[in-house]
């Protein structure tokens, strides 16, 4: 298991850097906001602020950690295909790589259980070439190519507390770090007219510690039917970082002329004030649905140069299980998932609202003891066509396992 977690952790560092598709709409803000769930919400729309289990990692409630009585190791794999279509505008792009890793433990059993992994924050890939003539010319041609790299990462330490049989909390802790790096290329050339390039370099480094609070209410209406309340929130700070910005002027083979630095300075960006609620209805060893609304107050983010909207996410999903003791049929013991949901994004291009919907389907393969194999598949439409815009279609696909056991046990006989 050691070596298990030790080859997780350096896939990460390897492939963590291509954990979503191309998204012509990250080069704004800090980019494609990810969503800091495991493969099993996924499956349900992304469903998980009031949706317990205890055979996979709670990550997006931490009060709901304390259902986490076994200790579980977590990663999942993912693949995202995109199409672009527009005035004429057309293309496809492919991307995948290591998407989800997290662990969670008992450290007395109902009561605190605690949890740490590393979960993508934001993803920043797009690459858009443009050609025009200059204007008042016939034969002078100006290319434009922008595209931009990286994101923003949590690695993050979580508890949740049970302060009794029905009352759970949680706080959860983020490291923040990452890079990103944006460059702006323009050519200007013609049959009479010696080419000129210049490039224009655009590095953002940042780290920083941020906290969340989580609750959770379990009521039972009856010995197998329960309803379960879930609350999140998170206080906006300033993410700290380091600007730098460089002004490069290239020949016609490529080779750098000149270069000069324009810009190193600190920056601030201020993440929105988040709060999330949830609520559920599970039949206990038979299915679960459930609603998550979450509210981000991305607007406070606002400068002079971006505006962005308050984000809006809506989530109805549930997981259902056939018969989980059926030892006939082990399609009956697999967990089915089926979710939706609608996000408006905070971006705001050529005074649209960029908004996503996606129908998300899932499944736990239960093999030997406690553990699974879960798989997730979202099909969603990010963006529009209509004023000039770019609309994404795309489907994501999710390959995961989880792997439960008893650890830290004294042995009571040897």
């Amino acid at each position: 298991m050691k070596g298990l977690i030790k080859a997780g952790f350096a896939c990460f560092v390897f492939l963590g850097h291509l954990v979503h598709g191309q998204s012509i709409y990250s080069f704004q803000g800090l980019g494609s906001l990810e969503h800091q769930g495991m493969p099993n919400n996924v499956g349900m729309g992304e469903l998980g602020i009031a949706a317990p289990t205890i055979w996979h990692v709670n990550t997006q409630n931490p009060a709901n950690l304390v259902f986490n009585t076994f200790s579980t190791f977590q990663v999942g794999l993912q693949g995202d295909n995109r199409t672009f279509t527009g005035d004429d505008v057309s293309g496809s792009d492919f991307d995948g790589g290591l998407r989800f890793m997290a662990y969670a433990f008992p450290i007395k059993r109902g009561k605190w259980s605690s949890s740490f992994g590393i979960l993508p924050f934001s993803t920043v890939s797009y690459n858009t070439f443009t050609e025009s003539t200059v204007e008042g010319t016939t034969d002078v041609t100006r290319f434009i190519n922008d595209k931009g790299e990286g994101g923003l990462t949590n690695f993050y330490w979580a508890h949740g507390f049970g302060i009794n049989d029905k009352l759970k909390v949680g706080i959860r802790f983020n490291y923040t770090f990452g890079s990103i790096d944006k460059e702006s290329q323009i050519s200007i050339g013609g049959s009479d007219v010696v080419s000129n390039t210049v490039t224009f370099l655009d590095q953002t480094s940042y780290s920083d510690i941020n906290f969340s609070l989580g609750a959770a209410y379990r009521h039972e209406l009856s010995e197998k039917a329960i309803l379960h309340f879930g609350l999140t929130y998170s206080n906006g700070n300033d993410l700290k970082g380091k600007n730098t910005q460089e002004l490069r002027r290239l020949s016609g083979t490529g080779g750098t002329i000149e270069s000069r630095e324009v810009s190193n300075s600190t920056q601030q960006f201020e993440l929105p004030r988040t709060v999330g609620f949830g609520v559920s209805y599970e039949k206990a060893d038979k299915y679960l649905v459930g609603v998550d609304i979450e509210s981000q107050a991305w607007s406070n983010s606002s400068t002079s140069e971006l505006n962005f909207n308050n984000q809006t996410k809506i989530v109805i999903g549930g997981r259902w299980i056939p018969d989980h003791d059926n030892v006939n049929s082990y399609l009956k013991r697999v967990t089915y998932r089926l979710g939706f949901s609608y996000t408006k994004t905070p971006y705001i291009v050529n005074n649209q609202t960029i908004n996503d919907f996606g129908i998300n389907f899932g499944a736990s393969l239960p093999v030997t003891g406690f553990s699974s194999f879960d798989l997730a598949a979202r099909f969603g439409q990010l963006g529009t066509t209509s004023n000039g815009l770019i609309k994404e279609s795309y489907y994501q696909i999710v390959i995961g396992a989880t792997i439960n056991d008893r650890w830290f046990i004294k042995r009571k006989y040897d």
